[in-house]
């Protein structure tokens, strides 16, 4: 029961001051309802959270806050701020010397580079939040912001509770659709897990040199839908991988992937004697019907049969073609059939999708979150259109990945032989023929509540 919608002596308390605002410092870090200060209290270092002055005489937000104290003063864990006071419209807590992730992020903190870091603020994260649950508290916030990093041994801690849920004020207990749930999550374990799906390929997008070998399944676990701590601390308690996954080379490859991907399938499907009838690339289907003499300085492939050149013009190409390689025996691999060169993309391909199947797999349980977004009526036409730009930074990610993957897998392959590959890889094509119609539909759901809203996506 709100104790300031209840209580007008409690609202209209005269309760002194305890923190002299004038002599405490400002800090930039702050949230939409809330001013952060730094200050001495009781010869102590604290922080301090007050109410923006808009919102202090709101019983909603000093419910809020209220609600924010009573959780942190009764829950005691190396992760979480020592809460010390409240007086109606602050809290006081402990001063934490250390810096946001989301700074850390800004200011490009090599500190983040490093994988056994990674798995470190992971862990602690998740024996916070493990902690949290058996408390019966769910954070409903976690995000970079929200994350703080001690300078001193580096450890987390986990801040800002007033979105945590609570029955009584479900204006301030978290918007699940923020994290790809309903409605009906409020207050479920599984926000908290999702959210921190999203914080890890938040690290991945924007840390350079992000190194964390085991991020898909970990990605992946965060968005199942009966995930636990336990399963999550598994995953970390393997390895740590001294690999990165994120070479400059293959950076510069992603924000072309889309494009490269359909030129360079079409140029192995023009070399295909099977060829497929459709090209399920994004919601682009294309039937080629070409059988070309395919010539480069790296390889030369011969097909059976020539068309729309005459036999002649065809015939000396072909000639040429076989005097060259025998007379440059050192510089072009022996000529091989067709048979040859699929059945080979198909061996490598299987070695490729053992390794690169868990990407793909978070991809088609992220096609699940789509759906069931898709069929969420409360959610607008933007948070649709968000998280559909979420999904494709995450598709072209996986690509890249599995490129580099297939390259350090099988040095030395040409841009041919490496399309070829993944074209024979069951993982990338299961899931574009999934995602190509699936894809559409949520398109056409976002295009008819943007209409239905009178918007335009932002």
């Amino acid at each position: 029961m709100s104790r300031f919608l209840n209580d007008a002596s409690e609202y209209y308390s005269d309760n002194p001051t305890v923190v002299d605002f004038d002599d405490a410092t400002k800090l930039l870090a702050a949230g939409s309802t809330c001013d952060i200060y730094r200050t001495r209290w009781q010869r102590r270092e604290v922080f301090v959270k007050r109410l923006k002055e808009e919102y202090r005489a709101k019983p909603l937000y000093l419910d809020a806050l209220d609600k924010e104290f009573e959780i942190g003063a009764n829950l005691k864990h190396p992760s979480l701020p020592v809460y010390h006071a409240f007086e109606r419209d602050y809290i006081i807590m402990d001063y934490i010397d250390g810096a946001t992730l989301a700074d850390m992020i800004r200011g490009k903190d090599k500190w983040l580079a490093n994988e056994k870091n990674i798995v470190k603020l992971l862990r602690e994260l998740i024996e916070v939040v493990g902690f949290l649950h058996r408390h019966n508290v769910v954070h409903c916030d976690i995000k970079a912001d929200n994350i703080m990093i001690t300078a001193n041994n580096s450890n987390l801690v986990l801040i800002d509770f007033d979105k945590c849920y609570t029955d009584a004020l479900n204006d301030t207990s978290g918007h699940p659709g923020k994290y790809g749930l309903s409605a009906s999550d409020v207050g479920r374990s599984s926000i908290d897990f999702h959210a921190i799906g999203m914080l890890v390929e938040k690290l991945k997008k924007e840390v350079h040199g992000f190194k964390f070998g085991k991020y898909p399944r970990f990605v992946e676990a965060c968005y199942e839908p009966d995930v636990n701590c336990e399963d999550l601390k598994d995953i970390l308690a393997g390895p740590v991988s001294e690999t990165s996954t994120n070479k400059l080379g293959v950076i510069v490859a992603a924000g072309m992937i889309i494009a490269g991907l359909l030129i360079g399938l079409i140029g192995y499907l023009v070399e295909r004697n099977d060829k497929p009838d459709t090209l399920p690339v994004h919601g682009i289907a294309k039937e080629l019907n070409s059988d070309t003499l395919i010539l480069s300085s790296d390889e030369i492939e011969v097909e059976p049969t020539v068309k729309n050149l005459d036999n002649a013009n065809a015939d000396s190409k072909v000639k040429s073609a076989m005097a060259d390689k025998k007379d440059e025996s050192t510089q072009y691999p022996i000529a091989r059939s067709q048979d040859e060169i699929h059945d080979d993309a198909k061996e490598k391909a299987v070695i490729l999708d053992q390794k690169i199947q868990p990407s793909f797999t978070v991809l088609l349980n992220d096609l699940d979150r789509l759906n069931t977004l898709k069929n969420d009526s409360t959610l607008s036409g933007q948070q649709l259109l968000d998280n559909i730009r979420r999904h494709s930074d995450l598709a072209d990610e996986y690509m890249a990945e599995a490129f580099e993957i297939l390259n350090e897998t099988f040095p030395g392959l040409t841009d041919r032989e490496a399309w070829r590959i993944i074209a024979f890889s069951k993982a990338y094509t299961g899931y574009t023929r999934r995602a190509t119609p699936e894809l559409n539909e949520y398109g056409h759901e976002m295009e008819r509540r943007f209409k239905a809203e009178g918007r335009t996506p932002q």
